[in-house]
């Protein structure tokens, strides 16, 4: 989804239902939805930890709306949620590239779940994860996958029809359209 964090809210915390750790609510004022659900509001909530030292998500700016934001929430059930190891970046700070990806190539990927690699070794559980590693080296999870490639579904010549895809890592297409490429190669000639 893109949109701006406008607050945040500590929710109670419920030890009897086994939460061992608080958890606040960032209010979300929703520009756009990319996947996962209809825009039926204005505002969402994505949930976190409210400590980093359990990957809670820390909003590092103003909670004003200022500044638009790209946030990859994880849905469980009717809720979504956030951790350190989520994307989230300024809008103003998304290559072209990568937000071609989110409004064109990652709605293909539906069917696809990106599983954050924190500390080696790292494993998936089935055909339809990519692992992202971007974070092993910086813990920035600003790397290459993140902002030249999409998770995405690669059909199998020998799966039955409806069966799950394979999800591989596709590399997002140029920025430049390929007759515009040609031309500004051959510009001179």
């Amino acid at each position: 989804m893109r949109g701006r964090f406008m607050g945040v809210t500590p929710l109670n915390h419920n030890s009897s239902r086994g939460e061992s750790v608080p958890w606040v609510r960032y209010e979300i004022k929703t520009t756009k939805i990319y996947k996962g659900f209809e825009l039926l509001a204005d505002n969402h909530f994505v949930d976190t930890p409210a400590l980093e030292s359990v990957c809670g998500y820390q909003h590092p700016a103003p909670l004003k709306g200022e500044e638009e934001y790209l946030i990859m929430a994880t849905r469980q059930d009717e809720r979504l949620t956030v951790s350190a190891c989520s994307f989230v970046r300024p809008w103003g700070r998304v290559p072209p590239s990568q937000r071609r990806g989110v409004s064109q190539a990652y709605g293909a990927g539906c069917a696809c779940q990106v599983v954050p690699c924190i500390f080696m070794p790292c494993s998936l559980s089935g055909d339809t994860q990519c692992l992202w590693t971007d974070g092993l080296l910086d813990r920035s999870w600003q790397g290459p996958q993140a902002k030249r490639l999409a998770c995405l579904p690669r059909p199998s010549q020998e799966a039955p029809h409806g069966a799950d895809p394979f999800c591989v890592w596709e590399p997002l297409k140029s920025s430049l359209p390929g007759a515009l490429l040609k031309t500004s190669r051959s510009g001179g000639q």
